[in-house]
């Protein structure tokens, strides 16, 4: 392993220590488990969205695009590793009978599964797909979080040997379908579950800001290559 790598992925740890110690107190009201669950689950948004802005600013600094690929893959290690956490936490919290309000708190099945689905009690039971707002929340989390944790577990250069560059690319193009997905999937607890302290501000400007970088970087990829 490189020096910069090794000094990166130093700082990167360093910076994902720096953010829990800030952001604690906020969530400090929480049962452990559950403040860290929001903590890591919102690192791993963090670490997404940075991972996203890497592309274009390699694109800007040609000279550091071997430094900031390994930056990226590693800054996607760290953020897997998050979201990993973040969803053993979920379920954990969701088995022993979380402490939450919810609309539909007598048609909800018991433990984890009450995230995907409904007990209909009522009509001689059987599991029903969770379509309320909540419910297809909780499977854009899903969906984001397997193909996030696809992303993990190749992101080594034997995975990029294995697969195929181009197929190994492929996979690796759908962390913006990712960021989306966790985008909405948080708007949506924050709007229907709990919001404090979260905010939609949290999620929105950062996603912003990823959407207007990557954007002008593809203006500007589509008129230099017009130009050539």
């Amino acid at each position: 392993m490189s020096r910069f790598r090794v000094l990166a992925f130093a700082v990167s740890l360093l910076l994902l220590f720096a953010v829990f110690w800030i952001k604690w107190p906020q969530f400090s009201f929480f049962p452990t488990p559950e403040a860290l669950s929001m903590l890591s689950g919102y690192v791993a948004f963090l670490l997404i969205g940075l991972t996203l802005l890497l592309g274009p600013i390699k694109q800007w600094l040609p000279r550091l695009a071997p430094q900031l690929l390994l930056l990226r893959r590693d800054l996607g290690i760290l953020g897997g590793g998050c979201a990993l956490i973040h969803v053993a936490l979920v379920l954990f919290i969701f088995e022993k009978g979380p402490r939450l309000h919810f609309l539909q708190s007598d048609m909800t099945a018991k433990g984890w599964l009450g995230l995907f689905f409904l007990d209909d009690g009522m009509y001689g039971g059987g599991l029903f797909p969770n379509l309320t707002f909540t419910g297809l929340s909780n499977y854009m989390g899903l969906i984001a979080f397997l193909i996030l944790f696809t992303l993990w577990i190749t992101s080594s250069r034997y995975a990029e040997k294995l697969l195929g560059g181009a197929s190994w690319k492929r996979i690796h193009m759908s962390n913006l379908l990712v960021f989306v997905l966790v985008v909405f999937h948080a708007l949506i607890y924050i709007n229907s579950i709990k919001g404090e302290p979260h905010t939609p501000g949290d999620f929105l400007w950062i996603a912003a800001v990823v959407v207007a970088i990557r954007l002008i970087a593809f203006v500007k990829t589509v008129v230099s290559r017009r130009a050539k």
